[in-house]
């Protein structure tokens, strides 16, 4: 069988993405597992490769066409052009050479020549979309690019924790605002459908974070709660709303499959605290499949070899895992014949007689 082609961008040149990239591929294995494809420049990794004093080596190509197996490629997003690197900066340059390496990575994602997409840290601050315009974040751009009606959803995952966002950002005085019975409904379905499609659970479990301390607001009470309820109703096992402090310290978490947090600091804070440097930044909703290091430019270690590339190398699993399990899920739904199978998350672990492949 054909290895999955896992696509991955430089990031920020100034950061540290190319220390990422270049001690996750030191580990050998990690380009038998699958097609790993660079979106990059070999003068800019050439530099950063000194930096670290990195043996990894790349298989330079003009186009994703020209890759091969079992080694780490290249795609040259620049060809002789120089670009200036200003380790620990946040440049407009190096705004821009992320941004390259993104819209080539994109192109190739969106007509299907990779199966997934990794993306280094960027600085959002330092990037100008084409038509000038302040570049939103990776989830919000490839929305934009790929996901037609599709709405994307921003979450992070370690193993088995898995936190998604209502809200990404936005100033605090506009969360409020922001929540609504259309939006909680959409984030959940969502959720609920990537849980069983991308992490191929059957019968997901989903705890709902209050925006309110102790669960007492208005949002609660009319939006939260009956939203709730009625996609329960409906199938989608949702169950809170829980008070954010007491729900991770009392391990809460470990009984659900996902939590949705309110909006960003509510689930991030607690999440990167628990997971430290494994953090995967998964992007849900969407008909392509995006995952990063859920870390920042950290432009502080840049070029100082002192950074830690679990993350990275969590999000390629994550990556080569999703696109295994779409592969299987839908394979498993092309039979129009009712399924008869436990759901084993049932506390009665009874047998589904009436239940069909597409039901949601």
């Amino acid at each position: 069988m054909e290895k999955f082609k896992i696509g991955i961008t430089h990031g920020d040149i100034n950061g540290v993405g190319y220390e990422l990239i270049l001690k996750t591929f030191q580990m050998e294995e990690m380009a038998t597992l699958c097609t790993p494809i660079i979106y990059g420049s070999p003068k800019i990794a050439t530099y950063h490769r000194k930096a670290i004093n990195s043996q990894t080596n790349f298989n330079v190509v003009e186009s994703v066409d020209m890759v091969k197996e079992n080694i780490v490629n290249m795609v040259n997003c620049f060809g002789e052009e120089e670009q200036k690197i200003e380790l620990g900066q946040a440049t407009e340059n190096a705004g821009q050479a992320a941004l390259v390496a993104l819209q080539r990575a994109m192109q190739d994602l969106a007509e299907g020549k990779i199966d997934a997409l990794v993306t280094a840290p960027v600085n959002n601050s330092t990037i100008k979309t084409e038509e000038g315009e302040a570049f939103g974040g990776h989830t919000s751009y490839i929305e934009n690019v790929t996901g037609n009606s599709n709405k994307a959803l921003k979450m992070f995952v370690c193993g088995n924790l898995r936190v998604a966002f209502v809200t990404d950002n936005i100033p605090v005085s506009q969360i409020a605002g922001q929540i609504n019975k259309d939006i909680i409904v959409e984030k959940l379905v969502v959720l609920h459908n990537t849980l069983k499609r991308d992490f191929f659970i059957d019968n997901p479990r989903i705890a709902v974070l209050s925006l309110n301390p102790h669960a007492c607001g208005v949002e609660e009470e009319e939006i939260l709660k009956p939203v709730i309820d009625e996609l329960f109703k409906r199938g989608v096992r949702c169950v809170g709303p829980y008070p954010a402090d007491k729900f991770f310290g009392s391990q809460n978490h470990t009984h659900f499959d996902a939590t949705l947090a309110m909006y960003y600091e509510q689930g991030a804070i607690a999440f990167k605290a628990l997971t430290q440097n494994d953090g995967v930044n998964y992007t849900a909703g969407l008909p392509v499949i995006r995952t990063a290091p859920a870390i920042g430019t950290n432009y502080e270690a840049a070029g100082k070899d002192i950074t830690d590339e679990q993350a990275m190398r969590q999000a390629i699993y994550v990556a080569i895992d999703t696109a295994r399990n779409r592969i299987k899920f839908d394979q498993e739904r092309q039979n129009p014949l009712q399924k008869q199978y436990f759901e084993k998350r049932d506390d009665s672990y009874k047998l589904k007689l009436d239940q069909t492949d597409d039901e949601e």
